[in-house]
């Protein structure tokens, strides 16, 4: 998964208004950057609509948008943070809650995505994790502590 992460997908610093405009702003910079084809905007978009992603931990909420693979081109994490918590629908039972970090997972082995979910769940109940990731305020410091977070 280490490899998944690349420091200039990473922006703590993102300002939209809400979802939409976020899958807008991050699927185009996936596009741009040759990790996504075209249809990835409106595959996540659809697959959002069908499997909500927001997660609620205890110390933080999270919402990890994904899609089919082949809207992948190569594999990746975004990881963007937006200035103010943005409304997205939880995953299982698609209750509203807000959040201000994604992770935006590109996988184009969908056999990963549950061990993938699977790990990245268990770092964000990780309090001292959680800790670390919140105070993460640029893209270097994120990607270094994701890369040895998830270095397996």
């Amino acid at each position: 998964m280490k490899n998944m992460f690349h420091e200039d997908l990473i922006d703590l610093k993102v300002s939209v208004s809400d979802e939409q405009e976020l899958f807008d702003l991050i699927g185009m910079r996936a596009i741009e950057k040759g990790f996504a084809n075209l249809g990835y905007i409106s595959g996540l978009e659809k697959r959002e609509l069908s499997y909500p992603t927001g997660l609620k931990f205890p110390d933080i909420p999270v919402a990890l948008p994904h899609v089919d693979p082949k809207y992948i081109k190569k594999p990746f994490i975004y990881v963007a943070r937006n200035e103010k918590p943005v409304a997205v629908k939880q995953m299982g039972d698609s209750a509203e809650m807000k959040a201000a970090n994604f992770l935006f997972l590109g996988l184009k082995d969908g056999a990963q995505q549950p061990k993938l979910l699977a790990e990245i769940m268990a770092a964000f109940q990780n309090q001292q994790f959680v800790n670390s990731f919140l105070k993460a305020n640029d893209s270097k410091e994120m990607y270094n502590l994701l890369s040895n977070k998830f270095s397996n």
